[in-house]
């Protein structure tokens, strides 16, 4: 038996990420089988998930467009989506593949991140979603109880959003 969990990224997962991520499973006796979505436009994609919500990205983060920019482009080291999408994926799937042994599955939407996440949650029949955010926009997915919503939204037993180490 396996357990099942989409890992939705906006950038490549640093070492600190992938750890934090296998934590959160490291206790499981199943066998863990991680599903990473990552959007090849990440600053449109985190607006779609938050807008079927019934937020917009600034209603979450409190943050404008100029200001959240700013944020991003303090993480130079980890490699960007909208450049260089083959090294996100490299990268962020052998790290999350080296702290355990589990498979790790890739997919890439290039349009509506909630529409693709929940068609892989379904057709993976995960248990589970991991969405790693700025640290910003992690503390306030937590403050306006977006997880919950999120839950009920993708019907699965458990989301939980962990803070990307800038």
């Amino acid at each position: 038996m396996t357990y099942d969990v989409v890992v939705l990224i906006e950038r490549e997962m640093s070492e600190g990420d992938a750890r934090r991520v296998a934590a959160l499973h490291a206790r499981r006796e199943d066998l863990v089988d991680y599903h990473l979505l990552v959007s090849s436009h990440p600053t449109e994609g985190i607006g779609g998930p938050l807008a079927l919500l019934g937020s917009s990205l600034a209603d979450v983060t409190g943050m404008s467009a100029v200001s959240r920019a700013a944020a991003v482009s303090t993480a130079t080291a980890l490699a960007d989506p909208d450049t260089d999408l083959a090294s996100v994926i490299e990268h962020s799937s052998r790290r999350l593949r080296g702290l355990n042994d589990c498979r790790v599955n890739v997919s890439i939407t290039h349009g509506e991140i909630l529409l693709a996440l929940k068609t892989l949650v379904n057709s993976t029949k995960s248990q589970e979603v991991v969405v790693v955010a700025w640290p910003e926009t992690a503390a306030s997915f937590v403050c306006s109880d977006w997880a919950h919503r999120a839950k009920r939204q993708l019907k699965v037993p458990r989301v939980r959003v962990v803070e990307h180490e800038t």
